[in-house]
């Protein structure tokens, strides 16, 4: 098994293609504890060793899109992507269509300017089981909200995580 770092992770996608080399995993996440305004959220998978964090702010929370994303690949429809900002560095969060079940899941870091380069760098890539995904999330979600969550710092600018809509990814699991 090879390590990645995210810089190497274009590298190591060109030297073992996903047409060739086999990509499948599954993904684990993590939320941190709110802190001012802010939650860390880790995403990784034992595919290659890959793993990302992301930085999730109450001034532009991510979490409605987060869910209708969710949605778009509980339904099928892909490609789908929502991008995350950070305030200030910006990450893509792309769904793309592999067979019924699966599909590829992928973080890109968005460049702008100077920094822009011709290649997209890619963080995280897998090719995960739909359910998995889905069922990983509403779990983490669901510890995060009833242990983690503070509503008080998020909510002065972000949504109420307490009230939003999971029903759809809680009917896709359970089928």
């Amino acid at each position: 098994m090879t390590k990645t770092s995210s810089a190497g992770l274009n590298e190591t996608l060109k030297h073992f293609p996903p047409e060739s080399h086999p990509w499948v995993g599954k993904i684990t996440f993590s939320f941190g504890y709110p802190e001012q305004g802010w939650i860390q959220f880790a995403i990784t998978s034992a595919t290659f060793v890959q793993g990302v964090i992301v930085h999730l702010s109450n001034v532009f929370d991510p979490f409605p899109e987060f869910i209708r994303w969710l949605g778009d690949i509980a339904d099928g429809n892909l490609p789908s992507e929502f991008v995350i900002d950070e305030e200030g560095e910006e990450k893509v969060f792309r769904s793309s269509p592999f067979n019924e079940d699966k599909f590829i899941f992928e973080i890109l870091e968005l460049l702008y300017g100077e920094n822009k380069s011709e290649e997209q760098p890619t963080l995280l890539y897998v090719q995960v089981a739909k359910k998995q995904f889905i069922s990983e999330f509403l779990k983490r979600w669901d510890d995060f909200l009833k242990d983690q969550y503070d509503p008080v710092p998020w909510e002065e600018y972000g949504s109420d995580l307490r009230k939003m809509d999971v029903s759809k990814l809680r009917k896709f699991v359970s089928e």
